[in-house]
């Protein structure tokens, strides 16, 4: 992230603190902080990012790279919230057959 202030990319997240900060989270308003001049600021988190040019720029091979590395960890976030959601499916559908099977007599004679 790149720090509207000095113009550094070198900004962090930064926890939420206040209300303001925390209502703005619900939106995906994200307070971040510049390591370099401690300015904090706020930033929608999903906004494209300006890219700092300070040295070269990278072959085509390591963005490759980046961009897989990148699509792995997004397959696997997709895949663990399919397999909890699946879970949580196959939870509820047991709890709701065992809760309205039928029955039989009982062993009384009632």
């Amino acid at each position: 992230m790149i720090c509207p202030k000095c113009k550094v990319g070198d900004a962090h997240r930064s926890h939420r603190s206040g209300l303001m900060e925390k209502m703005a989270s619900i939106v995906a308003i994200y307070p971040y902080r510049c390591h370099k001049c401690n300015f904090r600021f706020l930033k929608f988190r999903y906004a494209t990012t300006e890219v700092a040019v300070e040295g070269p720029i990278p072959h085509a091979s390591t963005q490759r790279e980046i961009r897989a590395t990148r699509s792995a960890i997004e397959w696997k976030r997709k895949r663990r919230e399919l397999l909890m959601y699946g879970a949580g499916v196959v939870l509820f559908a047991a709890f709701l057959y065992f809760i309205t099977r039928e029955r039989g007599p009982s062993s009384d004679g009632n």
